[in-house]
């Protein structure tokens, strides 16, 4: 049963056991309001606890079931029959207690926690916002301020802050959870329900702090919800319940919210990519190659989710740097001291030969159950793998900069990587807190190669007529923080660089290659380590400027190609650009580098910066008509015909195969071909 009914004397406790976390949906409220209507009719009832089975009260709302019209009882009705009981109500909360979770504990007259509650509201990262009261009786309990503040970022409060705030009564001890609850309830005499409240009177300075902190580039329902808490404190509570659901209502069915509800389950589609039938192996303590920035930035990551790291360098100012850094790690110049690790990070210099070479002198030192894994951004795991006695143990987890803020990870099994060692790697992923997606060999994987298109498509519009500032400006239009260009400037130019000089050998030599971004290199403009890149950074200065210097290169490229530049808007960039991702994940589907269309998106969204109330560049272009889709293709197909040879189809007016098979994997389902409502 979903809902398990105790009499405790005179308090019948509910029970809420729906794993794995409680997620509200609708048996999961037809058994509670059966429950609730039930226990209404014990003789000689004094209140009701409402309290749940595992680790969590009640983590939110089946988002599955909001695409389409809510099965009643929905959450508010189940409210209202908590509300219009004449015994009070007490919340026994553990765990989670987020979005509808916390709307139902808000319902009810008093809220015990134990230590381990997190409470909150995420329902603006999908594009929506609470609809079932949320806005309502948190601004009435704890005041519009923070009510603001709790809604708008969707962050979770533990046991403590909560309690500090108001927003729960008591904090107790887990194993005397119920036993509280049950006290509380016995001694409340009659209702006493936050929807009666009048909202603390605040400051107006003090709601305006909170509006003001809301960031600039919110998405209009988040100002929309801080809106209603403000607005709701004022109305009374029929009035401001019923605007508030009107708006919920609203929002999750718009595009937006379909999109953000798309990336949760592809996220969790991905996830499930990482586990095998083998059970991982524990990781305890973690060896880390190389203390650059990309080391460094590992032994701060795994450090802070409790690893025993050890971090290796041959340069001592690089190990000082990690000591630093992180304290809790230990650094050496040798590799001896990997001796007992359970993982082993390469994160040394990208190149074939460095990389071979340490794994030939690693092999034998670290144990040998230990994974080892390689950070290559680019290269071929299987040839690397070669130099491996064992190289079932060896698989690529590529992580992206800096790693201790940056939430893809991609987990790259080779070619003899076993299904054992694969789970170990998809076990850390899920502990170090990030987004892991499972790729296959090939050149950049999965991310990387998605970007090189984007990036390369830039550069064939900057050679064609558009500037620096153009692309990059167009691609903040679609929703992106920052450009192309902008964002080569802070990685560095030097790694795309290194990795043309690796592929030219193999360039097919009637492939389109633009040598703006080459002169840019070899005039010492590597980006903002180095003072310039596509932009000048005066001393001082918070963003890049235009460079003269820059344009001058870009003018001697055209004028060598016989280029007669050319006026180009901002949606044909967007376009273009868009089509070019499109294109890229085709063929990685096709050749097998990932086995779902959706982890793109996933990968896009997360790692790269799109986005995410699109959906990714794949959902995005799913919207449009085929038509639409197809004139774009054709576009890109001229920009390089043999570089994006897949797209030939278009070029005659016909979507090709490979990507018809990837938009229709991440199609909504409300949407034809033809991009219209169906």
């Amino acid at each position: 049963m979903i809902i398990r009914t105790q009499q405790q004397g005179d308090v019948v406790v509910l029970t809420i056991d729906n794993p794995p976390v409680n997620a509200g949906n609708a048996e999961q409220r037809a058994g509670l309001a059966a429950a609730i209507t039930d226990a209404l009719a014990v003789p000689g009832l004094s209140g009701i606890v409402i309290a749940s089975a595992g680790p969590h009260f009640y983590a939110g709302s089946d988002l599955g079931e909001f695409d389409g019209e809510l099965a009643s009882p929905t959450l508010p009705e189940v409210i209202a029959l908590v509300e219009s009981a004449p015994v009070p109500f007490v919340a026994a909360v553990k765990g989670l207690a987020l979005g509808g979770g916390l709307e139902l504990a808000l319902a009810c007259d008093r809220r015990v926690v134990d230590s381990s509650a997190r409470l909150g509201f995420p329902e603006v990262r999908f594009g929506i916002l609470p609809g079932a009261g949320g806005t309502v009786r948190a601004a009435r309990l704890v005041g519009p301020a923070a009510a603001v503040e709790m809604v708008t970022s969707a962050r979770q409060v533990d046991a403590e802050e909560a309690r500090k705030v108001g927003l729960v009564d008591r904090v107790v001890d887990p194993a005397d959870l119920i036993t509280a609850a049950v006290e509380t309830v016995r001694g409340l005499d009659g209702r006493d329900l936050i929807r009666d409240r009048t909202a603390p009177r605040d400051e107006s300075a003090t709601v305006e702090a909170a509006l003001a902190a809301i960031p600039r580039r919110a998405r209009p329902n988040v100002r929309r919800a801080a809106d209603l808490v403000v607005r709701g404190a004022r109305l009374d509570a029929d009035t401001a319940l019923a605007e508030e659901r009107a708006a919920f209502d609203e929002l999750r069915r718009t595009p937006e919210s379909q999109d953000l509800r798309y990336l949760f389950f592809a996220q969790q589609d991905a996830a499930r990519s990482l586990r095998t039938s083998a059970a991982p192996a524990h990781v305890g303590r973690v060896g880390i190659v190389g203390a650059g920035t990309m080391g460094k930035g590992l032994a701060v990551l795994f450090a802070g989710r409790g690893y025993d790291v050890t971090v290796v360098d041959g340069q001592q100012e690089a190990l000082d740097r990690v000591a630093a850094a992180v304290p809790s790690a230990a650094v050496s110049d040798s590799l001896t001291a990997l001796g007992e690790v359970d993982l082993v990070v390469d994160a040394v210099f990208e190149d074939m030969s460095v990389k071979q070479d340490l794994l030939r002198e690693l092999e034998p030192i670290v144990p040998p159950s230990a994974t080892i894994a390689s950070n290559t951004s680019y290269l071929d795991l299987d040839e690397i793998a070669t130099v491996l006695a064992d190289p079932s143990r060896f698989a690529g987890l590529h992580f992206f900069n800096p790693p201790e803020r940056n939430a893809l990870v991609e987990v790259i099994p080779a070619a003899r990587t076993s299904e054992a060692h694969t789970a170990t790697l998809g076990s850390v992923v899920r502990r170090l807190g990030k987004i892991g997606i499972r790729a296959g060999v090939g050149d950049g994987f999965v991310g990387n190669r998605v970007y090189a298109d984007y990036r390369g498509q830039a550069e064939f519009l900057l050679e064609e007529g558009a500037n620096v500032e153009d692309v990059d400006a167009a691609m903040v239009d679609l929703g992106f923080a920052i450009g192309p260009f902008a964002v080569a400037d802070m990685s560095g130019l030097d790694i795309a660089w290194a990795r043309r000089k690796r592929l030219a050998l193999t360039r097919d030599p009637g492939q389109r290659y633009v040598r703006i971004p080459d002169l840019v290199c070899e005039a010492g403009r590597l980006g903002r380590k180095t003072g310039a890149g596509w932009y000048d950074y005066p001393e001082g200065a918070k963003r890049g400027v235009p460079s003269p210097a820059v344009q001058e290169l870009v003018d001697r490229a055209r004028a060598e190609q016989h280029i007669i530049p050319r006026a180009i808007g901002a949606d044909e960039i967007k376009d273009r650009v868009l089509g070019s991702m499109l294109a890229a994940a085709a063929t990685l589907v096709s050749v097998g580098v990932t086995a779902q269309a959706s982890d793109i998106d996933v990968a896009l969204t997360e790692g790269f910066a799109f986005p995410r109330h699109l959906g990714g560049p794949l959902r995005t272009l799913s919207r449009r008509p085929e038509s639409a889709v197809v004139a774009i293709l054709a576009q890109v197909h001229a920009s390089d015909p043999i570089g994006f040879s897949i797209l030939e189809p278009a070029t005659a007016g016909v979507l090709p195969l490979p990507v018809r098979t990837v938009l229709d994997s991440v199609r909504p389902a409300t949407t034809t071909h033809e991009g219209v409502d169906a």
